[in-house]
């Protein structure tokens, strides 16, 4: 099939797009085109396959059906859809609806979030003091060590192979390597020393620079990169929640031995190499200069990697475009992966605000601020306790993933106003559309930077 736009704004992403289709193969751009047009039942949440008498899907433009087999309504079928995608990692929604039979759906989506980041709470890592950065880019990549790229892991599982890199050195080196370079995709981690390769959408391009030995994905992970290891010398395994350090070092054995049956024929290397240094937030600094106006409004961008949208371009976009509106910009995870390979967490960067570099006490300020991993929707959501709700807005325009929409609702339930460009699905059902889009507001791609700037 014809491509239908541009995949990327990422500029690295172009000489391993022509690489994969060199060697004819299909990463998830082609799946994706190749699957258009996608099921219109399934992108309105009117399919279901709840039982075996199915599968059922109702017709939004019919009166003469307006209940599935088992007697489920439009209703019930866009919120049972949209909750399973939320509870994906986790039996929140179960605990909450067998305790709630009578709540509604905004209900149950804003109370599992909220169950979800209760979860969080109980495994919260305290950041550092000290000043933290981090690379970000392919470039992170080293060719003379084995590389493990880990993405979606628990932080426990993350805890675990920072503790064996250092431990299995001489399995590396004995294999003729300079030791073990850890990698995330899909997220920056100010806890541990690991730099971080490429958001989740760009983890193909990591798997064809031909020196990952060993890729893992964990539950939360999209796992991108599985569409490109069985062409290259890279061992694939799925990450526990909980380590087994056995299960763990076998890893690094593994990635070992793979890091000796590399082709150096598919090689292609990459010096895109970019930098997030850590903001610390300091809410009683930050609410101070909102009230005198040096900072504008705070702008929380998150979410996922999406194909259904140009990957990267609405999100760099919209940050240099609020940059530029005295908006202090604050990215965590995936959204901060995108942002950091770009160069737009460094200090320093062009597009950086003045008046909000000078209300941070900063010598040199940065476009956007990063606030830290995934996990760091915890210390967002006391900020905005903190300074409050009215004064923040946050985007999320390639929402993707479970853990996407459970941060996108858990900073809807604080009160903050939240932003996407994908369309949920959820327009089968007119009503619980007009009261999701009270939570998270879906906007045309070609409208949405636009949107952004009209809510300062």
């Amino acid at each position: 099939m014809r491509q239908v736009r541009k995949k990327s704004a990422d500029p690295a992403a172009r000489p391993y797009l022509l690489k994969a289709r060199q060697e004819g193969l299909e990463l998830s751009w082609n799946r994706f085109e190749s699957m258009l047009p996608q099921d219109g039942f399934g992108k309105l949440g009117l399919t279901c396959f709840e039982c075996l008498q199915g599968p059922c899907r109702l017709n939004p433009f019919s009166q003469n059906e307006e209940l599935t087999i088992c007697g489920r309504s439009k209703e019930d079928l866009v919120g049972q859809n949209l909750l399973r995608i939320l509870n994906q990692s986790s039996d929140a929604q179960e605990v909450f609806v067998a305790d709630n039979p009578g709540s509604t759906l905004t209900e149950k989506l804003l109370k599992t979030a909220q169950m979800q980041i209760e979860e969080k709470k109980k495994n919260r890592e305290s950041l550092s003091k000290e000043k933290i950065s981090k690379q970000v880019g392919l470039g992170v990549l080293r060719e003379d060590k084995v590389n493990i790229c880990l993405e979606g892991i628990t932080s426990s599982v993350l805890k675990a192979c920072a503790a064996l890199a250092e431990e299995m050195t001489e399995e590396a080196v004995n294999r003729g390597a300079k030791g073990y370079n850890l990698v995330l995709a899909g997220d920056v981690t100010p806890h541990y020393p690991v730099p971080t390769v490429s958001n989740a959408g760009g983890v193909e391009f990591a798997i064809l620079s031909g020196i990952v030995d060993l890729y893992a994905v964990g539950k939360t992970g999209l796992g991108l990169g599985k569409n490109v290891v069985s062409a290259y010398h890279t061992v694939y395994r799925d990450a526990p929640s909980q380590p087994e350090k056995e299960e763990i070092k076998d890893w690094f054995v593994q990635a070992a031995v793979a890091y000796g049956k590399r082709n150096k024929a598919k090689v292609l290397l990459s010096d895109q190499n970019g930098q997030a240094d850590l903001l610390q937030l300091n809410r009683t600094l930050i609410k101070a200069h909102l009230d005198q106006g040096s900072i504008r409004k705070i702008c929380v961008l998150t979410g996922g990697s999406s194909v259904a949208v140009q990957e990267d371009a609405l999100l760099c976009e919209a940050a240099v475009k609020l940059a530029a509106e005295d908006v202090l910009c604050l990215a965590i995870g995936n959204a901060a992966a995108t942002l950091g390979k770009y160069g737009l967490l460094a200090s320093g960067a062009k597009e950086a605000s003045a008046n909000v570099t000078r209300a941070l006490g900063t010598d040199q300020g940065a476009p956007v601020y990063w606030a830290g991993s995934e996990t760091e929707i915890l210390e967002v959501l006391d900020l905005i306790e903190g300074v409050g709700a009215e004064r923040v807005l946050a985007i999320a325009p390639e929402l993707s993933t479970s853990g996407d929409l459970q941060t996108a609702l858990a900073l809807a339930g604080a009160g903050v106003k939240v932003f996407t460009a994908v369309q949920l699905p959820v327009y089968g059902c007119e009503k619980v559309a007009r009261d999701l889009d009270e939570l998270i507001s879906s906007c045309a791609p070609t409208d949405f930077v636009e949107r952004i700037i009209a809510e300062l």
